[in-house]
């Protein structure tokens, strides 16, 4: 009698009837798979699919339709997006790579001038420069001062160990702010939404969004010096475009769907005005606090 060999999976060890283990859904081993041509004709194209097939629409559905994200997550409908958590991630990180050159945006309201993204501040500048720009309260003044009359600031060692302490500590520790707008959302509408998961999914998926939109700005900053009248049509856009996503979010994810009433439109839009600022001044804290961290490190 002649031996007939089996075929296992790779990855189990069971046995194999098809293309596909019944057991874990491992495919099959196939020489032809190994090839330069099958990865450029197959499994490239079948990557870029399946990434089309959740991450695209994922991002479409986050930019594009605010609160949507949320609740479907909340209501059981996960497969067909990247989890909160996930996209997250994948948004520092976007954000923290694409950032590097630096940006620095404030909101300006009478004689408050806020933070409204995370700081990255670019290398190149002078630590008195930097100052200037993260601590628009005078609040770091006689610490610079100080700094000034025992260490040259203008060396390029001091400045650049001054915008890396700057960057370590201010950049991580505005993605805190994830945490915090979850506590006081759970707080503001616990009464709808008991459940501070819930409350933590929303905060996620804006912060992703806020992180996303705010890579807008770039063009802004780019085009600053040399047409400042086209970057301030931008930031003022991408306010815009802000402050409407988080009004719209919050009363499609936190009030009942269709024709709403005056006062719940009124709540979500000062909810958001509330959320806008608090998130703001929370980034301005953290920029002058890794500001004060920075000096005292040079």
């Amino acid at each position: 009698m002649t031996a007939v060999s089996t075929a296992v999976c790779a990855n189990c060890g069971h046995p194999l009837t098809g293309r596909y283990c019944a057991q874990c859904g491992e495919r099959r081993l196939d020489p032809e798979s190994m090839t330069v041509r099958h990865f450029v004709t197959h499994t490239l194209v079948d990557e870029v699919v399946h990434l089309d097939g959740r991450f695209w629409r994922t991002l479409r559905n986050l930019a594009l339709r605010p609160g949507f994200l949320s609740t479907e997550y909340t209501a059981g409908r996960r497969r067909l997006y990247v989890k909160p958590v996930r996209l997250l991630i994948a948004a520092i990180i976007t954000y923290a790579l694409l950032t590097q050159g630096g940006l620095l945006v404030t909101l300006t309201i009478g004689w408050l001038n806020l933070s409204v993204a995370p700081t990255a501040v670019p290398a190149r500048e002078s630590v008195a420069e930097t100052v200037r720009r993260i601590d628009r309260f005078g609040i770091l003044e006689r610490l610079l001062a100080s700094k000034r009359r025992s260490v040259d600031i203008t060396s390029p060692a001091v400045q650049e160990r001054f915008h890396r302490r700057l960057n370590q500590f201010a950049q991580p520790l505005s993605f805190a702010n994830v945490v915090l707008l979850a506590l006081a959302l759970y707080l503001a509408f616990r009464r709808r939404r008991p459940l501070l998961l819930d409350h933590a999914v929303f905060s996620m998926h804006f912060v992703s969004f806020v992180l996303v939109s705010s890579l807008a700005l770039l063009p802004a900053m780019w085009v600053y010096g040399r047409l400042p009248s086209v970057s301030l049509v931008i930031i003022l856009a991408v306010f815009i475009w802000q402050f409407s996503y988080l009004t719209i979010a919050l009363r499609r994810f936190y009030f009942s769907a269709g024709r709403l009433p005056a006062r719940p439109r009124l709540s979500a839009a000062g909810a958001a005005i509330l959320i806008y600022i608090l998130n703001s001044a929370f980034l301005t804290m953290v920029q002058i606090i890794g500001g004060a961290i920075a000096l005292r490190s040079i």
